[in-house]
């Protein structure tokens, strides 16, 4: 098991809601030895994809009110969620009950980061919006920073 955890939670038929999962398929040769999940949000899947980790990443596409492809980052524990994303994300219900229930199991990663991609359109079809296909390069390379540390 690898110190880091990058789990992409997303739907890719629907549209900007693929953002993790396009993350995700580039991140596999810039994180050749980090483990890569591909989940749909589901509180339990989370807790087995970052217990016992150094650092968890979850990635998925998050509505906070900014320009579309805006990229978001949140550490759990060190910066407070706004609410705008908590209710905008398709996934985020999924997210919080996660983040209660491993505190109340002391089954948080020792460091746990949001990324997040303000989406343009979550509507019904696949592919991303030019806004989030923009912003892709970029969120790749915050997860590759934020995770080469602890790649030993």
């Amino acid at each position: 098991m690898s110190a880091v955890a990058v789990i992409a939670v997303g739907n890719p038929y629907r549209h900007d809601d693929g953002v993790g999962p396009a993350a995700l398929s580039m991140l596999r040769t810039e994180l050749p030895e980090v483990d890569l999940f591909e989940l749909d949000g589901e509180p339990t899947r989370l807790l087995d994809a970052w217990t016992g980790r150094r650092l968890a990443v979850v990635v998925d596409a998050v509505r906070a009110g900014s320009e579309p492809g805006s990229i978001h980052r949140i550490e759990v524990g060190v910066d407070t969620v706004p609410a705008p994303a908590i209710q905008g994300s398709t996934h985020a219900t999924g997210l919080v009950e996660a983040v209660a229930v491993a505190r109340a199991l002391d089954r948080l990663p020792e460091r746990l980061v949001l990324f997040g991609i303000e989406p343009a359109d979550l509507g019904n079809g696949a592919g991303l919006s030019s806004a989030a296909e923009r912003a892709l390069p970029g969120l790749v390379r915050c997860i590759v920073a934020e995770a080469r540390p602890l790649c030993a």
